[in-house]
């Protein structure tokens, strides 16, 4: 006597089962490629903002170490001057000004105190002075001056960053 079989209703599970775990390996997969596409393309964007802000940078460091030499040398009544730095870092060409910001305090005995401030902005150097919006970055730094005009000490008042 044959025997036949009877039909399970489950066959063919394994195939459906085998079917969603690759498209959900797929699914994973894709996402994830999309992600590393997406972070590769951000990061050749912040790495070229990065390059500008540290040549800029790197430009008004070199203009307040000259402005505190010609404040030095020439005394008090001289009026700082900034112009083209062209930073070795990054390759670029940054545009410092600096234009003085005076400012008066008072002191422990009631008079009035001249601060020596000034005002630098830098930006990428177009051939002009560098407008607000283009400004990487901006500092207002405080000379100390002497009464010889010998600069005593430096103070960075206030330092920001721009995008």
């Amino acid at each position: 006597m044959t025997r036949r079989r009877q039909p399970h209703e489950d066959r063919g599970a394994a195939l459906l089962i085998a079917i969603g775990f690759v498209m959900m390996v797929s699914t994973i997969a894709g996402g994830l490629a999309a992600m590393i596409t997406s972070g590769v393309g951000n990061r050749v964007s912040l790495e070229q903002l990065r390059n500008r802000q540290y040549a800029a940078e790197a430009a008004i460091e070199d203009s307040i170490v000259t402005v505190r030499q010609t404040l030095t040398n020439t005394g008090l009544g001289t009026t700082p001057t900034c112009g083209t730095v062209s930073s070795g870092v990054n390759n670029s060409t940054i545009r410092v000004d600096c234009a003085p910001a005076l400012n008066v305090v008072a002191g422990g005995s009631g008079t009035l105190l001249a601060q020596r401030n000034v005002v630098f902005v830098a930006c990428l150097n177009t051939g002009s002075a560098c407008a607000g919006g283009a400004a990487i970055i901006r500092a207002q730094i405080n000379f100390e001056q002497k009464g010889s005009g010998a600069i005593s000490n430096t103070y960075v008042q206030s330092w920001s960053v721009f995008g």
